[in-house]
């Protein structure tokens, strides 16, 4: 008996083949729409972290006539600071330590903020930022990941800004790249914050809530790393012009300050 054989072979139609690109599509959209959702929320988050304290500091204010951290009575197990209206970040054996860590801590024992655990008193003159929730954390995490914020302020002319007024803030930033001393902080003198954030972001989070100028308003960027009249990774210095943010970088170049004075 003769054999005989089939040459036919099976293979997928194009309906077949289009329907897998589709899904392929699809699954590719949703993981792209998925990040970006995800990257929003960050910083929305970020957004209400820095108007919520804010408020915190104006509660403060109000209750004490003073700033937290550099008010010189003690607040609670605080140490108190200089009264000279500047929360100062830097260690200094006369401040009693970083006024921002003291900051955070009177902020928590009247009940500004909940959220995070302080160790109240930090005296060290090499001090770095703890982050996060522990028993010795100086400075509360943010939303983005190994970020947090720490109080500082900015006393000099910058930019547009044509008065050296003084305006305290928080700072959103992944810790220090050294350990601060008189004419280095988070953002004063040469910059040690570091990036918490790309040039996109903070011109996101600058534009939604301020003016998305990088060196004027109420949320500035801050160069790591350089002095205050220069540029850096996040903006270009302009000297008195306005200064924009560099928004090619996608992997973090830009540390950022919010304004937390009285009726700021």
């Amino acid at each position: 008996m003769k054999k005989t054989f089939s040459s036919k072979k099976s293979a997928f139609s194009l309906i077949e083949l289009s329907i897998v690109l589709i899904i392929i599509g699809l699954l590719i959209a949703g993981v792209t729409g998925g990040a970006s959702l995800i990257k929003s929320s960050q910083l929305r988050s970020v957004m209400g972290e820095a108007r919520g304290y804010a408020v915190a500091v104006n509660a403060f204010y109000s209750q004490f006539n003073g700033l937290p951290g550099d008010f010189k009575s003690a607040i609670g197990a605080t140490v108190g600071g200089n009264g000279n209206d500047k929360i100062e970040y830097y260690a200094d054996a006369t401040l009693g330590g970083s006024e921002s860590s003291n900051a955070w801590a009177a902020l928590r024992t009247i009940g500004a903020v909940d959220s995070i655990s302080l160790n109240p008193v930090i005296a060290s003159t090499t001090n770095q930022p703890v982050i996060g929730l522990t028993a010795t954390s100086t400075a509360p995490a943010s939303k983005i990941q190994a970020s947090g914020w720490v109080f500082d302020h900015r006393s000099y002319v910058e930019g547009i800004v044509a008065t050296a007024a003084i305006q305290n803030v928080v700072i959103l930033t992944a810790g220090l790249s050294s350990s601060p001393a008189v004419g280095t902080s988070p953002i004063l003198g040469t910059n040690i914050s570091k990036a918490a954030i790309t040039g996109s972001d903070a011109l996101s989070i600058d534009s939604k809530i301020d003016d998305g100028l990088a060196n004027a308003g109420k949320v500035r960027g801050i160069n790591p790393g350089v002095g205050i009249a220069a540029t850096g990774t996040c903006y270009t210095y302009s000297g008195t012009a306005n200064s924009n943010y560099l928004t090619t970088s996608t992997t973090p170049s830009c540390a950022i300050s919010y304004q937390v004075d009285v009726n700021s």
